[in-house]
């Protein structure tokens, strides 16, 4: 009798998963142009036909649920966030001077995270539709680096999970927000009215110099993996608990960009948990490929060239492919992991081109990026 449930249970495992891949994606595309593209990505790889949304500058965007977007509009001196739905633009809300480069839901509100000020600000949520910003929390931070860590340069914000937040104790909602001016990671939570507010005896310090962009966690083995864009290099923190708040310790600290250039962008983790992937820009452009050992450590084991300035990327649910947005090049490429290694795959599957908009995000519809 146990065998047999045993048999059953494996068959629908493999039945679920096997439905799980056999279904297309609908992908909506951030650009630095004049709109904000809805895609389907198909199952062998390749893409259907772009529909266009007119947008300034949409550069990060968020999925909120099947069509329902957000996103922010690096528009200096005309910046702001809008809100979509039903493939249309429903509001945009000034954001002038602050430069706004990454964006994410709490509650119902989006904040943002405003590279130009160094601040983080708030912008409540009325119907899906995004209203008047309300508030703004400001870093004063620097770095050795004159012209790039002037001051604060906040560039993204993520959640802890609620896997690492039950496993490790932790009371209530932590945001973490990464300063690339001034060489830290900042800790907010939210007050008894649901509101952002700063935790400074919580901050995060990195390596001067190394500029800390974005960040990634691995809920399985409660680790924070942040990728500093001036220096290059990745590191790992283990997440563990003390009366409710997050404590990080440094685990690991490696070189990511083998050229050594300063543009180093995004990070993510596979589905597996296995492998771990960050981009490069301005020299020997590419993707850099980890093995994550059962630690939380990583190894570098390969390196894959892309178009040029991949900026953003992302894995697609299933595992099985890597879609990167190379801005200058104008287009997304698509490219194989291999399960065994998760190295990618020689030359692109498939490629997506925008013409004269520059791709930068990419996000799946129904998979929010937390």
């Amino acid at each position: 009798m146990n065998l047999r449930i045993n048999i059953m249970a494996a068959f629908s495992a493999a039945l679920m998963l096997s439905s799980c891949s056999r279904g297309d994606l609908d992908l909506v595309v951030g650009t630095y142009g004049h709109n904000l593209y809805e895609v389907t990505f198909k199952t062998d790889g390749t893409f259907g036909p772009l529909r266009a949304i007119p947008s300034e500058n949409p550069s990060f965007v968020i999925q909120d649920g099947p069509g329902h977007y957000f996103a922010v509009s690096e528009n200096d001196p005309q910046s702001g966030v809008y809100s979509y739905s039903e493939s249309r633009v429903t509001a945009f809300r000034d954001h002038s001077d602050f430069c706004p480069c990454h964006l994410l839901r709490v509650g119902d509100m989006i904040l943002t995270a405003d590279y130009g000020k160094g601040s983080v600000s708030v912008f409540p949520i009325q119907d899906e539709v995004v209203q008047p910003k309300t508030a703004s929390i400001f870093f004063d931070g620097s770095g050795p680096d004159s012209l790039r860590q002037s001051h604060s340069h906040i560039h993204q914000m993520r959640r802890i999970p609620e896997g690492i937040c039950r496993s490790q104790g932790l009371s209530g909602d932590w945001i973490l927000a990464t300063d690339l001016g001034g060489d830290s990671i900042y800790l907010l939570t939210l007050d008894e009215n649901g509101n952002p507010v700063d935790c400074p005896e919580l901050a995060i310090s990195l390596e001067e110099g190394t500029g800390p962009r974005h960040m990634e966690f691995s809920p399985e083995g409660n680790m924070l993996y942040c990728l500093s864009e001036l220096g290059g290099k990745v590191f790992a923190f283990r997440i563990s608990g003390e009366g409710g708040r997050p404590v990080f310790t440094q685990v690991q600290v490696l070189k990511a960009d083998p050229a050594d250039a300063g543009g180093s962008a995004d990070i993510h983790i596979h589905p597996s948990g296995k492998f771990l992937y960050t981009s490069h820009r301005l020299s020997n452009d590419g993707i850099s490929v980890f093995r994550v050992a059962s630690d939380g450590t990583l190894e570098m084991t390969s390196y894959r060239n892309t178009g040029i300035h991949p900026r953003n990327f992302r894995i697609t649910p299933d595992g099985r492919f890597l879609l990167v947005a190379c801005r200058d090049s104008h287009c997304i490429q698509v490219f194989g992991i291999d399960p065994d290694d998760g190295s990618l795959s020689e030359n692109p599957i498939s490629t997506l081109d925008f013409g004269s908009d520059q791709p930068v995000c990419i996000e799946f519809d129904g998979h929010i990026q937390s």
